[in-house]
């Protein structure tokens, strides 16, 4: 007899939510991992979504950290500079086969190896993203990449807005693997929520051109997408931003990326949310700077390029966010 699968979330942010209320109707053993306000709120009152007028509440197997018992899953949820504290909550949940999905915004640690790149380089700038070399005692064949086309924002401790129908993109970190199809008979209830790329690396950039290119631009100017789509003048800057992350991908090694124009389209197709990075300004927390920003300026510099848009934004941004406290 098969055994449900035991999948952890850990991290119960926007997205760690939106995964939570998907997934607490499938047959898996669901735990999640939350801290301080967020923890005694899904402990009392469970996690409360609403998409447009639905609310839906979901009671969760909750802790400060993954249960005893080895998981087959961990999906690590959280801000890129979050993510090595958070895996010191599951590292003893994490077995010879468990799996992680890391969500995250930005580049991820695992997959600067594998662009064209000089491993004194790569050394750095990992050590930059994982400065004690948590995450990068995962193995690169236990990570499956993730791509989060997801609207959510936190609306209160345990309460967490979704609009639309989210949708995550999954694929093998290490080429020649075949563990998504797993995975996904784990997730996927027929919704359409989940869906495998051979090509995660391709995915992954294409995002992160979009989170760079709006991110930055939208705390500057506390705009949401749609402000940022219609307004000319910030149209000329973001497709130059996402002109100079796709010729620094393409640099990278990274091919069949999309054209500008389509990456125009998904922001126009954001309307009015705001961005993770803006979400983070108007609560005054911290920005994901490095993984969004400094990293991506230096993989540049290395590879013999400059991005003065994206130097400007981020340049700025830093300077805006540094007077706020």
């Amino acid at each position: 007899m098969n055994k449900m699968p035991r999948v952890c979330i850990a991290g119960m942010g926007g997205m760690g939510g939106t995964f939570a209320s998907i997934l607490s109707s499938r047959p898996v053993m669901l735990s999640v991992v939350a801290r301080g306000s967020t923890l005694q709120a899904l402990r009392e009152n469970g996690l409360v979504c609403q998409n447009g007028s639905e609310i839906t509440r979901h009671s969760l197997r909750v802790n400060d950290r993954a249960p005893s018992e080895i998981q087959d899953l961990i999906i690590l949820s959280g801000k890129s500079y979050q993510l090595p504290d958070l895996f010191k909550t599951v590292s003893h949940a994490v077995g010879p086969n468990t799996l992680i999905i890391p969500v995250l915004n930005g580049l991820p640690w695992w997959m600067i190896a594998q662009t064209n790149t000089a491993r004194s380089i790569v050394k750095k700038i990992t050590h930059t993203l994982d400065p004690e070399g948590n995450l990068g005692s995962i193995p690169t064949e236990n990570i499956i990449g993730c791509v989060a086309y997801a609207f959510a924002q936190v609306t209160a401790p345990g309460k967490v807005n979704i609009s639309g129908s989210p949708r995550f993109i999954l694929g093998n970190a290490l080429p020649g693997q075949n563990t998504v199809d797993r995975v996904l008979t784990w997730l996927e209830g027929g919704e359409g929520h989940f869906a495998e790329t051979p090509d995660i690396k391709k995915e992954i950039w294409n995002k992160l051109s979009l989170n760079v290119a709006t991110n930055f631009l939208s705390v500057l100017c506390e705009g949401t997408l749609k402000i940022l789509s219609s307004n000319p003048d910030l149209c000329v800057l973001v497709r130059r931003c996402l002109v100079e992350i796709q010729v620094l991908g393409q640099d990278c090694g990274i091919g069949g990326l999309l054209p500008i124009d389509e990456l125009m389209s998904k922001v126009e197709q954001g309307g009015n949310h705001p961005t993770s990075m803006l979400q983070d300004y108007l609560r005054n927390k911290p920005l994901e700077l490095a993984a969004m920003g400094d990293v991506i300026i230096r993989l540049a510099h290395h590879h013999g390029l400059v991005l003065p848009t994206t130097e400007a934004l981020v340049g700025l941004t830093r300077n805006k966010a540094s007077r706020r406290y």
